[in-house]
């Protein structure tokens, strides 16, 4: 099958299932979690495995494909794509393991989810054939259901006090692989927003980590035999972080889809005439739709830009990556400009519980909150366009 057609199935199959989407959303905010049977049905559509090589039994899709499939299940609830997002994502990590790990981790199970987090770092103390890690992590998202997890850890000889460091004095960073049986949840996740995203706090306790499971952070290039296809030499940014744009994006259009639908039929209080017919509305809804398509737009134009060179045996130069960190960074808060405006072009109704547009401002915001597209990211954006090295490494990988 083309990329292009499977790009259309795997959006075919997330209208498919968005009317179970939408009925589990509201017992998702409950709970705090993804309900089990979206969990279910995400993993019968292949959604966790986007990024996992055919020849482990996924999908092995181009970039553009996961943005524009994250964007559409987005559009139809922000906890559910967030959750495939950072599952979806994390699973590139394989391609820094050893084969017998990565068919432990996706091979043997074609149900299999990661979850993962990087902050802040654990402890990995060197031991004969791997590390024994501890750590507390935060905001691990979709561990609830997760059956592997990644957690980035500072590396120590043992009896030392003080982490490893490489030779320009940075602190060596190791990503350990460990399954779900090892790790434990701590109930930390009562938000405002996102809040099906079950992001809790993970903990592990003196857990040996084989080598196998293990992959050095900026020192390690894809090794694994089934993953020689480019995508696995995409930025990995492109994967982790940000793909939030695509996220962000499906949540302001889903606003700017239902502030339209409403304004049909909605009579601002005082006015004889529908919301749809008055010039105020009619300024704040072109803006929004100008934000949300032109953000797209430059998002999945910088996507091609760097998958065609990659695909092509080139690396995405310096200037690539700030241009992608970008617009990515963009993307967000381009959404949350438009979601304001269709939030406040709802007037007092929409600040009611039942009303969709409540939700779409508490998810954005919560997307906006995630380090990897703050405004600091305009910053960092600047330096590397100016030719400074950035502060966080992630995006040179």
């Amino acid at each position: 099958m083309a990329r292009d057609d499977t790009r259309q199935e795997l959006l075919a199959r997330v209208e498919k299932l968005s009317p179970l989407i939408r009925e589990y959303a509201d017992q998702g905010e409950r709970e705090r979690h993804l309900m089990d049977p979206v969990v279910a049905a995400l993993q019968d559509a292949g959604f966790f495995r986007m990024l996992v090589p055919w020849d482990l039994g996924g999908l092995q899709v181009d970039p553009l494909t996961f943005y524009e499939v994250i964007e559409a299940v987005a559009r139809v609830d922000a906890s559910t794509a967030w959750c495939m997002f950072n599952s979806g994502g994390l699973a590139i990590s394989a391609a820094f393991l050893h084969d017998d790990a990565a068919d432990a981790i996706h091979g043997r199970d074609p149900r299999s989810i990661m979850s993962g987090t990087l902050y802040p770092p654990g402890r990995a103390v060197s031991s004969q054939g791997g590390y024994i890690v501890s750590g507390r992590w935060v905001y691990a998202s979709g561990c609830w259901h997760a059956s592997w997890h990644l957690g980035a850890c500072n590396v120590y000889e043992p009896g030392a006090n003080e982490p490893r460091r490489d030779p320009a004095g940075i602190p060596e960073i190791v990503m350990a692989h460990f399954p779900r049986a090892q790790m434990r949840i701590v109930d930390t996740w009562d938000v405002s927003g996102l809040s099906a995203t079950g992001s809790h706090d993970v903990m592990v306790e003196d857990v040996f980590v084989p080598d196998a499971f293990i992959w050095k952070f900026m020192a390690e290039a894809p090794r694994g035999r089934r993953f020689r296809d480019p995508l696995y030499r995409f930025p990995l940014a492109g994967f982790l972080r940000w793909p939030i744009g695509a996220v962000a994006l499906g949540i302001a259009q889903a606003a700017i889809d239902e502030i339209t639908q409403t304004s049909r039929g909605k009579s601002p209080r005082g006015s004889a005439t529908t919301l749809r017919e008055q010039p105020l509305f009619q300024s704040q809804l072109s803006q929004a739709v100008a934000l949300v398509r032109s953000a797209r737009s430059w998002l999945h134009e910088i996507v091609t830009s760097v998958w065609e060179k990659t695909a092509g045996g080139d690396t995405a130069s310096f200037d690539d990556r700030a241009l992608f960190n970008l617009a990515g960074v963009n993307a967000t808060r381009s959404a949350l400009s438009a979601v304001e405006l269709a939030y406040a072009a709802g007037g007092g109704s929409a600040n009611y519980r039942k009303n969709p547009l409540q939700r779409h401002v508490r998810d954005i915001h919560a997307v906006t909150q995630h380090i990897g597209i703050a405004p600091k990211q305009y910053e960092t954006s600047g330096r590397m366009l100016l030719g400074v090295q950035p502060d966080d490494r992630m995006l040179l990988l």
